[in-house]
């Protein structure tokens, strides 16, 4: 039987050269910063049920066709289609880059093999939400793991999984405008 402990997971983004620890899935508004690779500070929490034997691996992702460098870039991580994709505040982690930096590619780590959906917005304005017309139209881009084809509505979470069950998953990521 596998001993099961309960914490938060910590996932580890890494572009540029620098390391800033993402934000784990907690009651209380999240908190990115940047830390030095050799000073990590590993916090657990007790709201997220992990199993100590699990294997872990890494996301790349590369978020292509946005179309400035303006404002920042918003990467949520879920692991069931609870808020997905548009309620980053039920996200295992979140993290937000500035846009254009470093060409917008990306390393999670530290990520348990697992079933996930990526959810990204290009906040170009700041804001920190998605801003739409009055007819709910988006204003801003956005894009999701696996890039489904843009229907009525956000993609959903079943079109948009992929599995974490090696050591490096790779994915492009396309920015959707309208």
């Amino acid at each position: 039987m596998n001993v099961l402990k309960k914490a938060t997971i910590l996932l580890i983004l890494t572009f540029c050269s620098h390391t800033v620890l993402l934000a784990t899935h907690h009651a209380e508004k999240p908190e990115t910063r940047p830390v030095k690779k050799e000073n990590l500070d590993l916090t657990f929490s007790e709201d997220f049920t992990i199993d100590d034997s699990k294997k872990t691996g890494s996301i790349t992702v590369l978020i292509d066709k946005t179309r400035n460098t303006e404002g920042i870039i918003g990467i949520a991580l879920f692991n069931s289609d609870r808020g997905f994709p548009d309620k980053p505040e039920k996200a295992v982690a979140k993290a937000m880059i500035e846009a254009g930096e470093c060409g917008n590619e990306l390393v999670l780590g530290n990520i348990p093999y697992g079933t996930y959906a990526l959810s990204i917005l290009h906040d170009e304005n700041r804001n920190g939400k998605m801003d739409k017309t009055w007819i709910g139209k988006p204003k801003e881009g956005f894009g999701t793991s696996n890039n489904p084809i843009i229907k009525y509505g956000p993609p959903e979470f079943d079109e948009s999984i992929f599995i974490v069950d090696s050591e490096t998953v790779s994915m492009t990521i396309d920015m959707n405008y309208f």
